[in-house]
């Protein structure tokens, strides 16, 4: 099986929310399910990158970063 991966400079506008105390798993699950009814699964509107610290959205498109950050920040 050959996969394919976009480079990430396609996704030049990141939006990083921090894991806060008291959060939970439904939280961020409520997070990237919205996130994936609104721009698709990651990969073509978007990508993720979660740490232990914040989790990383970061969208090709300015006027998708801008609604997912006033949504979620």
């Amino acid at each position: 099986m050959i996969f394919h991966f976009k480079e990430e400079d396609e996704f030049t506008y990141k939006i990083r929310i921090p894991w806060q105390i008291g959060a939970t798993i439904t939280n961020w699950d409520e997070t990237c399910a919205w996130a994936i009814e609104k721009f698709g699964l990651p990969g073509d509107k978007f990508i993720t990158h979660p740490t232990e610290e914040y989790m990383d959205f970061s969208f090709k498109d300015i006027d998708d970063a801008i609604h997912f950050s006033l949504v979620w920040q």
